[in-house]
């Protein structure tokens, strides 16, 4: 029985299967024998063991004790008996645990074998946590964990939560990476008070790195069911396209009920973008171009909430847009389209489409002289829509000014002239009204020429602790030549502003304040002021900016625009506070107000903002906004409990609201909230054609590391 040495190189068919060291190591026929301290190096994967066996004629090791597998410097696995078959490349284990470094999920489990980099195992507890006493963990029956792509499957899993079983799922499979794969993830759960109850499951098909989506069909018990589909693609040049549609349909009783206007509710959304150009792929190029879509399509506001109940709609209007753009140092031209879709409309026929509009801009540039600057912008517009008057604009203006600084470049004095020219050629105008009675023209012209001149001054000094930036601007502009046909005429504007003051029919009115603005084109005079502190490190320690335009055309309506004032102030790290106040001399009340602070700081997330809006029509004055909202989170180490509140002063009334307590424990997170929330519908009343509803609401959400998050809501009507 000769003795070997400490280090011997194990052979198999000439290629070397491995590296192994003991304290002490001896051959009897076939085998060796390895005990203390043995390590069996292969690749970057090495085995210590107590004691190990190695056969050679049949290619296979024993270890019996606490054997340890390692890849690196991080341990894979552990096992208390293992069996290596060099010949088949897989080996058996017992009483085996098992990790994953990059997650922290680990395996244990009575047995499990090997081969080809997937482990299969039976009787097993999975878990994220602390292996000494996890908060949650899985017991499965068997299972297999696929360590080449990352894949961990289930079967039979128990979830506890400590020692108390929550859930049982027959199969479960998910990559262990945060990997794309194909299959199901988790479901969507709730009950809703109209609805009954609500469940989605998402399909997940990953086929290709580059493509995948999601198909994600529901159930809502007392109202209908759907689907909802979502597709991805990416570029060689990383570019994103989405195509997503949704369809929902809503049982007869639920209909009839609600008087809803669409029983089957359905649209369809493209989106896609250019990061580096869609014909012009080159960065380095003089010339860029640039491609974007976002266009959604739906008859129903409740199309937004398919995929999500509780879906915040709070825009009127959807907006669809095509763009296209191609600019060099000196010229850009653009082409644009936009699609309107009014939620209160009852047809959506009356409202109007930018189909399509095209613009060519010359960039700021001198002429002739250094000093001497101008630009031009020229736009062509078709505004359409399928019932009432529609449009083709069409418009130039020319900017062109001087700059001469003065004083060693502390005040700037400019004086410039831009002109404006506005063509408008109607087209569906057959019964379009005019405002004061008028006879409707199929054109209208306007063209003004305005004078301005301005005196600017930007200076900063740099004290020991502090920062002062002081700018100060003084302006004047107006026209000092204009033509208008009798469309834009200036009782045209006066008799739109009382249509609309005495609440009258005004479709098919024409509106010339959608196309020329009649207050910018008057003389004006207008003063700012900014005053900024700076710390060292950038904090703005306190700022105030006033501003106020004298309107020069009348003296009685010298001040019909409001002085606007803001404020600021961070004094310490972590707490901002903003406020405006824009105030009108001419009907002596406040336009507008808001003041908001914000803190964030010692586990401590707080804001508190109010908002107060007056609307002034003729001598009338309309309070159209006058509330406040709340929020406070404090993470007080073992939970944290946070909440939000908006109040409505006009109806006296507490709206949106929200109360929550969380607790976040390394390797798991429980969440729950509480809620009320305002849902408008479309209904099919003419004289309603939106309702909101009031729902209060119960979420808990499971956050389980590495697995994902989880949950389930209630919502009832209020």
């Amino acid at each position: 029985m000769p003795l070997f040495s400490k280090s011997s190189i194990l052979k198999q068919n000439q290629s070397q299967i491995g590296e192994m060291t003991a304290d002490k190591l001896e051959r009897v026929g076939d085998e060796i024998f390895a005990k203390g301290n043995v390590v069996l190096i292969n690749g970057d994967y090495y085995i210590s063991a107590p004691d190990l066996k190695y056969n050679q004629k049949s290619k296979t090791a024993f270890i019996e004790g606490e054997a340890r597998i390692y890849q690196g410097s991080n341990l894979l696995l552990s096992a208390k008996k293992i069996k290596l078959d060099f010949n088949q490349d897989q080996f058996t284990l017992s009483s085996v645990y098992l990790q994953n470094n990059q997650t922290g999920l680990w395996i244990s489990a009575t047995e499990a074998n090997s081969k080809e980099g997937v482990y299969y195992f039976r009787e097993g507890t999975i878990s994220g946590c602390d292996i000494g006493s996890p908060i949650w963990h899985l017991d499965v029956s068997s299972g297999s964990f696929d360590q080449n792509n990352n894949v961990l499957t289930l079967w039979n899993a128990r979830a506890y939560l400590g020692k108390i079983p929550f859930l049982y799922i027959p199969y479960l499979s998910f990559s262990t990476k945060n990997e794309r794969k194909s299959g199901l993830l988790y479901p969507n759960v709730a009950y809703l008070d109209q609805e009954g109850f609500y469940y989605e499951q998402p399909i997940y098909i990953a086929p290709q790195e580059f493509w995948d989506m999601t198909l994600s069909p529901q159930i809502r018990s007392a109202r209908g069911a759907g689907f909802s589909g979502e597709f991805r693609l990416a570029t060689p040049k990383n570019d994103l396209f989405t195509f997503q549609t949704k369809y929902l349909y809503n049982f007869n009783n639920y209909a009839k009920k609600h008087a809803v206007k669409n029983q089957h509710v359905y649209g369809f959304n493209f989106k896609y973008f250019t990061s580096q150009g869609l014909v012009i792929d080159n960065p380095s190029s003089a010339l860029q171009d640039g491609f974007f879509l976002d266009f959604s399509y739906m008859n129903d506001i409740d199309y937004l909430r398919i995929d999500n109940v509780g879906e915040k709609v709070t825009n009127r209007i959807n907006v669809s847009k095509l763009s296209y753009f191609f600019q060099s140092q000196d010229h850009y031209v653009g082409l644009y389209n936009k699609y309107f879709f009014d939620f209160t409309s009852l047809d959506n026929q009356e409202t109007f489409q930018l189909l399509p509009e095209v613009q060519y801009h010359k960039f700021l540039d001198s002429l002739y002289w250094k000093n001497l600057m101008y630009s031009i912008d020229v736009q062509t517009s078709n505004v359409a829509r399928q019932r009432g008057y529609s449009y083709v604009k069409n418009s130039i203006i020319l900017p062109i000014g001087l700059e001469f600084p003065l004083f060693g470049d502390y005040v700037s004095f400019g004086v410039g002239t831009d002109l404006n020219f506005t063509n408008v050629n109607f087209y569906q105008n057959q019964d379009m009204r005019v405002p004061g009675g008028i006879k409707a023209d199929k054109t209208a012209n306007f063209f003004t020429a305005n004078y301005s001149a301005s005196v600017t001054s930007d200076i900063a000094r740099d004290y020991k602790n502090f920062l002062h930036v002081m700018q100060f601007e003084a302006k004047v502009n107006g026209p000092y030549y204009r033509y208008n046909s009798a469309m834009f005429d200036t009782s045209i504007y006066k008799a739109y502003a009382q249509e609309l003051s005495g609440n009258k029919q005004i479709y098919n009115l024409w509106n010339p304040i959608s196309v020329v603005d009649f207050e910018a084109n008057k003389p004006v005079f207008e003063a700012r002021i900014s005053q900024y502190f700076y710390t060292p490190q950038g904090r703005a320690i306190f700022y105030y900016n006033v501003s106020q335009k004298l309107n020069l055309e009348s003296r009685d309506l010298l001040f019909s625009s409001s002085m606007q004032n803001e404020i600021g102030s961070s004094p310490i790290e972590g707490l901002d506070i903003k406020g405006t106040l824009y105030y009108s001399f001419l009907h002596d009340a406040i336009e507008e107000a808001s003041v908001k602070a914000t803190f964030s700081r010692w586990r401590v997330d707080s804001s508190i903002g109010y908002y107060y809006k007056n609307v002034f029509v003729s001598n009338n004055i309309n309070t159209d906004a006058n509330f406040l909202n709340f929020s406070l989170k404090n993470d007080f180490g073992y939970f944290a409990l946070g909440g939000d509140m908006n109040f409505d002063f006009i109806n006296k009334s507490v709206k949106d609201w929200t109360l929550t307590l969380s607790t976040d424990i390394r390797c798991f997170g429980v969440s729950f909230v509480f809620g009320q929330e305002f849902t408008p519908i479309i209904t099919d009343r003419v004289n309603q054609p939106i309702e909101t509803v009031t729902n209060n609401y119960i979420k808990v959400q499971f956050r389980v590391v590495p697995l994902g998050e989880v949950g389930a809501s209630y919502r009832f009507k209020k």
